[in-house]
């Protein structure tokens, strides 16, 4: 088991940072960053952090899930999964 835990300091950073990363999927619109992550201005910031802290594969190994707990919501849970073959994180559906 593998634990991060972070505190963001800056959404807007966190924002670009997250939807420059989605942009690089193949066929990826910003309509569909807007969709998974919001608007800049009222950013989704768990789903923000799934899209920058989503593992990459990991040669040998099957990733067997992978979520971010976001608080000060008591057990709000996102969930990405699964992983491309290339390593990038496959995008949550919108709004879930």
């Amino acid at each position: 088991m593998v634990t991060l835990t972070l505190t963001v300091e800056d959404v807007r950073a966190l924002w670009g940072a997250a939807a420059d990363r989605a942009l690089t999927a193949p066929g990826m619109t910003v309509a569909d960053v807007l969709d998974t992550i919001g608007p800049r201005e009222d950013p989704a910031i768990a789903e923000c952090l799934s899209m920058l802290t989503a593992p990459a594969g990991i040669a040998g190994c099957a990733l067997d899930s992978f979520e971010v707990r976001a608080h000060p919501v008591p057990g709000q849970v996102i969930h990405l999964l699964p992983v491309q073959e290339h390593g990038a994180p496959l995008l949550p559906a919108a709004n879930g």
